[in-house]
């Protein structure tokens, strides 16, 4: 692997700065306070990482700082509005942390429903890797929970929209939409 390469699925430090830096996000999204992946991130760029590192964890900080700011503008409590958010800001792996939490609380069709945005996280996760097989299984897997439970996944205005680009395997995420989203992700030198 190259020093400037960020790949969590064939590097160890990679795999353990994405799965501490997206915990420790999740902990401060629900705390609605920056300062544990401020933390986080400080420790691992003192260890004076290599510049593909170093490159991922400061994008990670750039687009938590949006989700939060975003989140706070808008007033967003709920979790399952936040998800969005972090859907928009393109950050799939901590999509997948975030509904997993609240996932493992859910029973029957909304489990069920959860388990489908997570695979579709999955879908983007893998595809900016080019892991087209873990890509088609995700996608069909995903459609299919979607599509059979969307009557749970009502608070995604654009279901339709997000289940049809899962299933034609778009490269770029569609946006989630929501009423109590706003446009903060839409404005001017936001994403």
């Amino acid at each position: 692997m190259s020093h400037d390469d960020f790949d969590p699925f064939s590097d160890r430090l990679s795999r353990d700065i994405r799965n501490a830096l997206s915990e420790a996000f999740v902990d401060s999204l629900a705390e609605m306070a920056p300062s544990g992946y401020q933390t986080v991130a400080a420790r691992w760029l003192a260890g004076k990482p290599a510049a593909g590192y170093i490159k991922y964890i400061r994008d990670r900080l750039h687009r938590y700082d949006r989700v939060l700011e975003q989140t706070t503008v808008t007033r967003l409590t709920d979790a399952l509005l936040q998800s969005l958010v972090i859907w928009n800001n393109g950050l799939f792996f901590e999509f997948h942390d975030h509904l997993e939490r609240i996932w493992q609380k859910t029973t029957g069709d909304e489990h069920q429903a959860i388990k489908g945005l997570i695979k579709a996280a999955g879908v983007y996760i893998h595809m900016e890797h080019n892991h087209e097989k873990a890509v088609e299984s995700l996608s069909t897997k995903s459609f299919n929970l979607m599509r059979r439970y969307s009557h749970c996944l009502t608070f995604i205005t654009n279901l339709d929209i997000l289940t049809e680009s899962i299933k034609n395997l778009n490269a770029v995420s569609p946006k989630l939409e929501n009423p109590a989203l706003g446009v903060t992700w839409n404005r001017p030198g936001k994403m």
